[in-house]
């Protein structure tokens, strides 16, 4: 399915270009993809692991309201993130530790295995609080690390310090 967002009001209901994986009565993953009409200004893609879908709207909905965010994909495991990313080029992935399967660090080590995402911002996102928690998620390449309940502004902040280390990366790759 696909909606498109004509005004401000609909951003708050369906946010940016959104594709998450809901659940049929089957169990089978399906993508929803919502567009606001800013996505076709904008140039960085965005990657949201996590099982959790009420909490994959959220950060979606956070991250809509940034300008240099255009297009937003949503998926519910570590082994979907790994198939997703050597399909699609991602400018920063938000990753939950503690998934079914293949959980969070584990990814976070087979993506940095791929050499596209060698350098690629990866940001845990989790409700782990421990410091051991934390160095494990370093250990397994993650760029940073912020737990639940994510709180607003040191999180726009955050936000805006790695869309502009990617902006610098992007300057240096073309100069």
């Amino acid at each position: 399915m696909q909606y498109r967002a004509e005004s401000q009001d609909d951003l708050q209901a369906n946010s940016n270009l959104i594709k998450t994986p809901m659940q049929n009565e089957s169990h089978q993953d399906q993508e929803i993809q919502v567009q606001s009409p800013a996505a076709e200004e904008v140039s960085y893609r965005a990657l949201i692991v996590d099982d959790n879908a009420s909490f994959q709207k959220l950060m979606a909905l956070t991250l809509s309201m940034q300008p240099r965010i255009g297009v937003i994909d949503c998926v519910g495991s570590g082994e979907n993130a790994i198939e997703k990313a050597k399909t699609v080029k991602y400018d920063i992935i938000f990753m939950d530790a503690m998934m079914p399967g293949m959980d969070g660090y584990e990814t976070c080590s087979h993506l940095r295995e791929i050499p596209d995402y060698k350098y690629t911002p990866i940001i845990m996102v989790t409700g782990l609080t421990s410091p051991l928690d934390e160095a494990k998620a370093i250990i397994a390449g993650s760029t940073t690390y912020v737990t639940k309940p994510v709180q607003q502004v040191p999180f726009k902040e955050l936000l805006t310090r790695v869309i502009s280390l990617i902006e610098y990366k992007n300057t240096l790759n073309h100069t």
